[in-house]
């Protein structure tokens, strides 16, 4: 009885924690997605899946759906690529790598509002630094932000910028502790850089890629604070994410149900990628 009196003690604090800030809000909202809200009169009435077959009929949701995905898949494609080629670039033991290495990793230590404002500052088409460098090299006139062709771009390259240290921190974690003897035999039996890089080295990575590719897709998948502070979703909605559509139809036209519904479809989605990913990746290191 003492014995469990200590456990109660100690777990109790956390499982309160847990009901009261994840597990009441997450049952909530899904009531709340299958109800919709009278803001003049603050009241609820029950409308079963009608939020939801809104949702599913409604063409600005599927092209939110649309910038979601090219945002994932392109932002996270690009950091892995990226972030891999500066782990074994920086596996060199190059002189002055330790300083480097630190300034490398400092874009993901800021918040994504505060890169978000810096970067809008950065890329201002009157008095932007990056506009005036682009124009010292004869690009007129560049409409980072402005242009809905352009814009989701230009959040990708920001969203990179951030959060390929990430995936560099990551992967060069896991080169560090690769066994020196598997490239030593492969030297000594005559594999070229080329062809260590390609069947020992990569193929020994590929759990520290998989896992960073998968926790930076999650993390882009819910992208908001970024696109709240470079783009505001805008031109003409070009960059407006899932969870910031969920966060315009919330906050600030007061659909709560609505909104309720865009985020449950998105947990759904999360849940379901995520679980596809992991039965057909390996993120555990194996034996060598």
């Amino acid at each position: 009885m003492q014995r469990r009196g200590e456990v109660l003690l100690l777990l109790g604090p956390c499982v309160l924690y847990l009901v009261a800030f994840s597990v009441y809000p997450l049952v909530t909202s899904l009531f709340r997605s299958f109800e919709d809200y009278n803001s003049q009169q603050n009241t609820w009435r029950w409308i079963g899946l009608g939020n939801y077959r809104q949702l599913f009929s409604d063409t600005e949701f599927w092209h939110t759906v649309e910038h979601t995905a090219f945002l994932t898949f392109g932002g996270v494609a690009l950091q892995v690529v990226l972030g891999t080629a500066l782990a074994l670039f920086f596996n060199q033991r190059l002189r002055g790598a330790t300083l480097v290495r630190g300034l490398v990793i400092l874009p993901m230590l800021l918040t994504p509002v505060v890169v978000g404002l810096m970067w809008r500052a950065l890329l201002n088409p009157d008095w932007g630094m990056l506009n005036w460098l682009a124009t010292q090299v004869g690009f007129h006139n560049v409409q980072w932000l402005t242009d809905p062709s352009m814009a989701l771009r230009t959040l990708i390259l920001v969203d990179t910028w951030q959060w390929t240290p990430f995936v560099f921190v990551v992967v060069f974690a896991r080169l560090q502790a690769l066994p020196v003897d598997v490239f030593e035999a492969g030297e000594v039996d005559g594999a070229t850089w080329f062809k260590r890089l390609r069947y020992l080295t990569l193929p020994l990575l590929m759990p520290a890629i998989a896992f960073a590719a998968i926790f930076r897709g999650i993390d882009a998948f819910r992208t908001f604070d970024l696109v709240y502070g470079l783009t505001n979703g805008g031109p003409v909605r070009s960059t407006s994410t899932l969870s910031f559509q969920a966060f315009q139809n919330g906050f600030q036209y007061f659909h709560y149900g609505y909104a309720s519904a865009i985020a449950y479809v998105m947990v759904i989605v999360a849940i379901v990628g995520v679980t596809v990913m992991l039965r057909f990746v390996r993120v555990r290191r194996e034996d060598i």
